[in-house]
């Protein structure tokens, strides 16, 4: 899958906090098991950057998005990229796939078995969508506010 993204750290402006402004990729094959290590990807990456706040909810959204691009976005033979950003703001997960079909939010039957997957994302983190990316496919994103101390207040 072509990608103009790296695992290289991009330099931080300075109008940034410092430890933000800067991402981590990998690129995963299409397996039941992609979710699983796209997870543990996500939660080594924001433990070594001391950005465990909001982790499990990260995991969690990270899980059902790719879970959605090994079943519905990813043509067999083709790989899935996870992107994870630091920003000034918020934290990032995004899943690139190269497929052309768009995820839509529904709401399932009630005895239906999956389709909760964006009701999850939807739910879980502060906000998410699809855009367009270079080359084939789509990128579906989950995106974190950080949570942060009241200024001014002292413990």
């Amino acid at each position: 899958m072509a990608s103009r993204l790296t695992n290289q750290a991009t330099g931080a402006a300075p109008d940034l906090r410092p430890g933000t402004g800067r991402h981590r990729t990998t690129l995963l094959p299409r397996r039941r098991t992609t979710p699983r290590t796209a997870r543990d990807f996500v939660a080594a990456t924001l433990t070594e950057w001391g950005e465990t706040a909001r982790l499990d909810d990260m995991r969690l959204c990270t899980s059902e998005l790719v879970t959605n691009a090994v079943l519905h976005g990813v043509p067999v033979g083709r790989l899935v990229l996870v992107r994870v950003e630091s920003l000034d703001e918020e934290l990032r997960i995004e899943v690139h796939d190269s497929g052309e079909n768009r995820p839509t939010q529904r709401v399932p039957e009630e005895s239906a078995v999956d389709g909760r997957g964006l009701l999850i994302v939807a739910a879980t983190a502060d906000s998410w969508g699809v855009k367009e990316r270079t080359g084939p496919g789509k990128c579906v994103w989950a995106a974190f506010n950080r949570i942060t101390e009241p200024q001014g207040v002292t413990s």
